[in-house]
């Protein structure tokens, strides 16, 4: 933790996924951790907002959640904290035309990827399962983004993770050199 709570510039850990794909077990291992603060969909109200896409909890939503994309990244994602590291789960169709560059220029990035199959049983509790709910389409889109500028991102796949969580959430600290302090996965 920063001393005396004083806010400063923190390293951000951007985690893309598509719905479904264990990132919320992942981002709450993430939580455990004291030197980290974790975001969870940061851009999903400018998405809301921007597409006009209709969810049951859409308004309540809205009404709690900042949803202006700018404001969410210089403000929300990048912003001074009083934490060491933040940890920002994606859902990669959130990222919508007009936000900016620095989403992706910025911070460490990876990809936590899920077999379709496996996304599309739990995803239709949630929504009608089809391509554009998925977003897998808008996460390769992400994937290519960071190799155009040079930042390849590791891509972690979800089978790994859900067979062995200790062990991949111990790679993803290796991977960005973040204090090897391993969390407890069963107790997130």
């Amino acid at each position: 933790m920063v001393e005396g709570g004083k806010q400063e510039e923190v390293e951000v850990i951007h985690a893309w996924s598509a719905p479904r794909s264990l990132s919320t077990s992942l981002m709450y291992s993430f939580a455990q951790r004291d030197d980290t603060e974790v975001i969870d969909e940061p851009l999903y109200a400018h998405y809301l907002k921007i597409t006009g896409v209709e969810r049951p909890y859409r308004e309540e939503l809205l009404s709690k959640m900042e949803s202006d994309g700018n404001k969410v990244v210089k403000e929300i994602i990048f912003g001074p904290g009083a934490k060491k590291y933040r940890f920002c789960k994606h859902i990669a169709k959130h990222r919508v035309p007009g936000l900016p560059d620095d989403l992706v220029k910025k911070g460490k990035h990876f990809i936590l990827l899920r077999n379709p199959l496996n996304i599309l049983p739990s995803l239709g509790r949630v929504a009608p399962p089809s391509f554009l709910e998925i977003g897998l389409t808008e996460l390769v889109t992400v994937y290519n983004d960071l190799c155009q500028l040079g930042r390849p991102p590791p891509v972690i796949d979800a089978a790994d993770l859900q067979q062995n969580p200790e062990v991949s959430v111990c790679e993803i600290c290796l991977i960005f050199f973040v204090k090897l302090v391993c969390i407890n996965y069963k107790d997130a």
